[in-house]
């Protein structure tokens, strides 16, 4: 299986301009530009949650691989945080009491864009991972 993987720099919460044009011109060079206004927001979505909820550092990394069907890109956000239950996050989403309003936007856009997404712990910390694949979301 052929795989491309690349890891882009992060700058402080305040300022990831760089880091969104680093994506979209990473996404060109893989011919995958057809994705980048979701993959753009899924960036966006991870790291605003690994700034607002986990531990710094933060890192960002993006991977093109084939899957059935085409490629996939893969975003994945780490940071050093103790992660969350994706479970209870999802159950959160089902319950008649769940209001957009209350916050918890940000996973629910990222579920309606992507394929797959979830979350890994290590001894490090844990990584969000998000798969997205053009005409698909």
């Amino acid at each position: 299986m052929e795989r491309s993987t690349v890891g882009l720099a992060l700058v402080p919460a305040d300022g990831l301009g760089p880091v969104r044009g680093n994506v979209r011109e990473q996404l060109a060079q893989w011919g995958q530009s057809a994705v980048a206004d979701d993959c753009l927001l899924v960036v966006s979505e991870l790291l605003a949650n690994a700034y607002g909820h986990g531990t710094a550092p933060v890192r960002l990394s993006l991977a093109l691989h084939a899957q059935a069907g085409g490629q996939v890109v893969r975003v994945q956000v780490s940071d050093m945080g103790p992660g969350f239950d994706i479970e209870l996050v999802s159950a959160r989403w089902r319950h008649p009491s769940f209001c957009l309003s209350q916050g918890g936007r940000g996973l629910v856009l990222v579920d309606a864009l992507c394929l797959a997404w979830g979350e890994r712990r290590d001894r490090r910390g844990h990584t969000v991972w998000a798969d997205l694949r053009r005409g698909t979301a």
